[in-house]
């Protein structure tokens, strides 16, 4: 829905840019896209180009390919991580503000509906504007569904049990941290590296953290399922905007031998042990 926000008196100048929101279904998480509401294209689309630039509230911008298929408009190529940099998930809203020329304002509010604290991760960053430069998708081809030549409806995938899965997940209980983890398209394509929940940065311990080129703090933990170890490695990028927290170096080799799909969710459990480990419970998604 394409829509004007107007306030509800006349004591003042209305906000006459254009706003939409979306709510965060299963298959966006599960394709890594984002279908933009066509009321908007209709009425928007000739000033589009094929790249659009997201900005939140901390004034980070992000890089976004807009692609044109199954008759509507997307946000694809950098979607993923820019949702998976700030914990998008299932329930979630976002509100876009658009300001003209590609640019959108967004706001993103948890399932609560409570606004979100805004991370940065540079890292992620660079290596989606550097993925985004190899997509072959062009603005004509955007631009005939502007004109109307588009025609058609999405086929979003069915649930696959994600949202049993994430029932199953919530009721979860232990005397133990737990961090839920949706599994996206960018975590399971051989990229080694999974954005996790900013919240396990607080049960961390002081100590053991080591740095490298990048800056980040490293910091060498445990997955664990039933009696088998994967060693692997914390990153946690400090920002003006906040810390994220990624786990890499060992991560591919985690998601292979427990055959890890797409719409799968784990359950983190923190345990300090012999250092730090993560008793990992999968709920598999099925098809």
């Amino acid at each position: 829905m394409a829509s004007q926000w107007r306030r509800d008196n006349d004591d003042g100048p209305a906000d006459r840019s254009p706003h939409f929101f979306k709510i965060i279904l299963l298959n966006a998480v599960q394709e890594g896209k984002l279908r933009i509401l066509d009321k908007f294209v209709q009425k928007f689309g000739v000033d589009l180009s094929d790249m659009a630039f997201l900005t939140i509230p901390n004034g980070r911008k992000w890089k976004v390919k807009l692609t044109q298929h199954a008759g509507g408009v997307w946000f694809q190529n950098g979607w993923s991580e820019f949702a998976s940099s700030h914990g998008v998930a299932v329930g979630h809203l976002l509100v876009f503000k658009y300001e003209g020329n590609s640019q959108f304002h967004v706001l993103i509010f948890d399932a609560t509906a409570t606004e979100i604290d805004y991370t940065l991760d540079d890292e992620l960053q660079v290596h989606r504007i550097e993925d985004d430069e190899s997509d072959d998708s062009s603005v004509e081809i955007i631009k005939h569904f502007y004109r109307g030549e588009g025609s058609g409806s999405a086929h979003p995938k069915k649930d696959g049990g994600v949202a049993k899965n994430l029932v199953i997940a919530n009721a979860f209980t232990s005397e133990n941290p737990l961090f839920t983890v949706i599994m996206r398209p960018s975590y399971v394509n051989g990229k080694d590296r999974a954005s996790l929940p900013q919240d396990i940065i607080n049960y961390l311990p002081r100590d053991g953290f080591t740095k490298d080129y990048t800056k980040a703090s490293i910091l060498p933990v445990k997955l664990q399922i039933v009696d088998r170890l994967w060693p692997v490695k914390l990153y946690i990028y400090e920002r003006r905007g906040g810390s994220s927290c990624v786990v890499s170096a060992g991560w591919t080799a985690f998601v292979r031998e427990n055959s890890l799909q797409v719409g799968d969710v784990c359950v983190f459990e923190l345990i300090m042990r012999d250092g730090v480990l993560f008793n990992v419970h999968i709920f598999k998604c099925q098809d």
